[in-house]
């Protein structure tokens, strides 16, 4: 089974069943993250091998890997990604049997608290400070 974007907030899951995928609020993306956090084209992730590779495209509010901002890094199983304010973890082959909730390719809306938001003309920062805890040290994110 192909790797999977499992969600952990609002919206499906996403099934990456393309070689590179492209993320961001655009119509012309295969997925659209319909949030004013994420940008046009915000990020593409790749299948390489046994892992994934994502890549930040010049986005305002970035990527995450386990909390920390990368232009680009690799995703292995069990990592949380976050693009915008959206939050996954990957799940792999190895880990197709413990899923939440079946994987589909959709375009994702938010949640109601994000009304104000959306109302706005134009992408919305996220504070910095919002970084989760690097989960691999116990470290804060910086």
């Amino acid at each position: 089974m192909p790797p999977q974007l499992i969600t952990l907030g609002e919206g499906p899951s996403i099934l990456l069943d393309k070689p590179l995928m492209l993320f961001g609020r655009h119509a012309e993306c295969d997925v659209q993250l319909n949030s004013r956090k994420v940008s046009r084209r915000h990020c593409c992730i790749a299948q390489i091998r046994d892992y994934l590779v994502v890549r930040d495209l010049g986005s305002t509010n970035g990527v995450r890997i386990n909390g920390v901002r990368v232009v680009e890094g690799q995703l292995r199983s069990g990592d949380e990604l976050t693009i915008g304010n959206f939050l996954y973890r990957v799940m792999m082959d190895q880990d197709s049997n413990i899923l939440p909730k079946p994987a589909v390719n959709a375009t994702i809306n938010t949640s109601p608290d994000d009304d104000l938001l959306e109302s706005s003309d134009e992408p919305v920062p996220i504070p910095e400070d919002q970084a989760k805890p690097d989960k691999q040290d116990g470290a804060p994110a910086q």
